[in-house]
């Protein structure tokens, strides 16, 4: 286990975008108090912490002394369990709280100096129990199997210890794995690196507007002018500027895309997998079929979204199109939502969940949970955090538009499946996978934008929430389908022991880019390296499938929620809840078998198709309606 991997078995983190920048102030200090965090609900300052500090050091060194013992009795191995999950609770609220303080103001010296130190103790943990799996695994698991069958406190940890059976041949000897274990920050540098010339040492370009206005071009302000200008040449500016920043680097990106790769190949290889992928995927048991079925699919597939991008070149009227071109509005809708009237919107679309849900829901939006608006120094884009012992925690950077409300009903999603899952699984199984988490945050997207559908007969209003529904399938589905194409073939690159640059993976991109989105878009350089600015990469290896994926099987819930007779409606209902409640208790492929989804059949990716050719008709009949085509 590398120091990455350490880190989110302490904590779950979902994120849309985020990326640390200096942001123009708006109102987040005069905001109400229950529109800001209240982060006394983990720590009431620093010195709570140090004490649990202390405490988490105490834990490490009960269990460090435990070696050697763990097949002795069954006492002595429950003994192991418990005190694992006791570091485990303090090493959450001792990461989080840092954490998202560096989040409201990443310039803070201290807060930067206790989160580099928590990361330091997260790696001599690594260090000092790289002895557990190799000793768990030789206790025969005979032996095991009967002290659980036999004592009712191992029901917990079960599920955990059959899945370290299961990973048996790719655990080393202890030697090895110590060994193993002192690389991982080193393993972990590349990401280091491109966090901090992406962002740290990042200068955003000045930009002219056409009116004449002086802006920083940030990643706010570039989504601003990319779907609000009606300017299309200064567009095509502020795109070309915001973008050839990063192009200017990729020499520099390509080289530590490379070093990623290379480490995964390198740890893979370590613990006796054929490739980086194979490594990744195992940690779940999801097979290697669903990642290249998925791939696959999308690319079969992309007629439909092509057909999407024929109907904006045909409404917007251009000869040509490009993509400072995609995020343009196609109507004249441009009604802005409160973070109350957000908030309202949310509850209502998400009444069919029944009370409970509905109960989490109403005391997550009462204040201190969610951070609202923008801040100097605050990191921009949306998450949740969840914090085992106090409760979730969301980002936003609340803008009022359609997008902020949907992101907004995103990570509740997130923050909702965590309440759920810590109040009926036990600690050691309350943590679930990302294959799992982004089918909560998916729904709540689709249903909230379900719901506006079905209580609006504007043409405009319904224009502007198809398309909203569009741009978050094709993001969500066949962008991320793309990405994750991409990051198999860069891996598979280093793993034949070919080179990696700029111009290879360029040009992996730009074919991806023609597959994808066909003749339809012009062909552009600056697009053909977007592979730079993809955080995930370099962070979360083999992570962005996940989205895709997710966002396939929250189609097909929201299909057998919303569709078919009452009793049917109320049964998927339940399942769909019973997935959010069951934590990591099962394999997640296994756990959406158990909801009526099925990772490894066509039909979740087929559902996404038909959704999206279903969207688009009715785009084309709305558009239609108010002499737009």
């Amino acid at each position: 286990m590398n120091n990455k991997s350490l880190l989110f078995s302490f904590c779950l983190i979902f994120q849309v975008v985020s990326i640390f920048a200096s942001q123009p102030v708006k109102d987040r200090e005069s905001a109400p108090a229950h529109m800001k965090w209240d982060l006394t609900d983990i720590y009431s300052g620093w010195d709570d912490w140090q004490k649990d500090f202390e405490l988490a050091n105490v834990s490490l060194e009960k269990l460090s002394a435990m070696k050697g013992t763990l097949g002795s009795s069954p006492e002595a191995l429950l003994a192991y369990y418990k005190t694992n999950d006791e570091l485990s609770k303090l090493g959450t609220k001792l990461f989080c709280y840092p954490y998202l303080l560096r989040s409201l103001d990443a310039r803070d010296k201290e807060v930067n100096e206790r989160f580099q130190t928590i990361q330091a103790f997260f790696a001599k943990v690594g260090q000092q129990l790289s002895w557990v799996s190799p000793e768990m695994v030789e206790i025969p698991q005979e032996r095991v199997m009967k002290w659980m069958d036999s004592d009712k406190e191992f029901a917990p940890y079960k599920f955990g210890i059959l899945n370290r059976y299961r990973l048996q041949e790719h655990i080393l000897p202890a030697e090895q794995q110590e060994l193993v274990s002192y690389f991982s920050l080193l393993g972990d540098s590349p990401s280091a690196i491109y966090t901090e010339v992406a962002v740290s040492d990042n200068k955003f370009p000045e930009f002219v507007r056409s009116n004449g206005e002086k802006v920083t071009l940030t990643y706010p302000v570039l989504s601003e002018i990319l779907a609000f200008s009606t300017d299309r040449e200064e567009r095509q500016r502020a795109y070309t500027d915001f973008n050839s920043n990063f192009k200017s680097r990729e020499n520099t990106m390509a080289a530590l895309l490379s070093a990623v790769c290379k480490s995964d190949w390198a740890y893979a290889r370590a613990y006796r997998f054929p490739g980086a992928l194979e490594s990744s995927l195992n940690a779940n048991n999801i097979p290697v079929s669903v990642y290249e079925n998925l791939i696959n699919a999308a690319k079969e597939n992309a007629s439909a979204y092509q057909r999407y991008l024929e109907l904006r070149k045909k409404v917007l009227g251009y000869s040509d199109y490009n993509s400072w071109d995609g995020s343009v509005s196609l109507g004249e809708y441009t009604r802005k939502y409160s973070f109350d009237e957000a908030t309202q919107l949310i509850k209502q679309a998400l009444k069919p969940l029944g009370a409970e849900y509905n109960n989490n829901l109403n005391l997550a939006l009462e204040g201190g949970w969610i951070d609202v608006l923008e801040g100097e120094g605050k990191e921009t884009g949306a998450y949740s955090m969840s914090v085992y012992g106090a409760h979730p925690y969301i980002l936003l950077n609340y803008d009022e538009t359609l997008n902020y409300v949907s992101t907004l009903a995103h990570e509740l999603g997130h923050s909702m499946h965590s309440m759920l899952s810590s109040a009926y699984q036990p600690f050691s199984t309350h943590h679930y996978s990302t294959f799992v988490a982004e089918v909560a945050s998916n729904f709540n997207e689709e249903i909230l934008i379900d719901y506006l559908l079905k209580n609006t007969k504007d043409h405009h209003e319904r224009i502007a929430l198809l398309d909203q529904a569009i741009v978050n399938l094709t993001g969500s589905f066949y962008r991320q389908s793309q990405f994750a194409d991409f990051e198999l073939q860069a891996h598979r690159l280093v793993e034949q022991g070919k080179p990696v640059n700029a111009s290879i993976l360029n040009g992996i991109m730009e074919d991806l880019n023609h597959k994808y989105n066909g003749d339809v878009l012009s062909p552009n350089e600056l697009r053909n390296s977007a592979w730079a600015q993809v955080m995930h990469f370099y962070n979360l290896q083999f992570y962005v499938y996940q989205y895709a994926t997710s966002y396939a099987a929250a189609i097909q819930v929201l299909q057998m929620t919303t569709t078919g007779t009452e009793a049917q409606r109320k049964e998927a209902t339940e399942k769909y809840l019973d997935l959010l409640k069951s934590g990591g208790n099962d394999y997640p492929v296994e756990q959406l078998k158990k909801a009526g989804i099925d990772m490894t059949s066509p039909g979740p990716v087929l559902a996404v198709v038909d959704r999206l050719n279903y969207l688009i008709d009715q785009l084309e009949a709305e558009l239609k309606a108010v002499g737009k085509i």
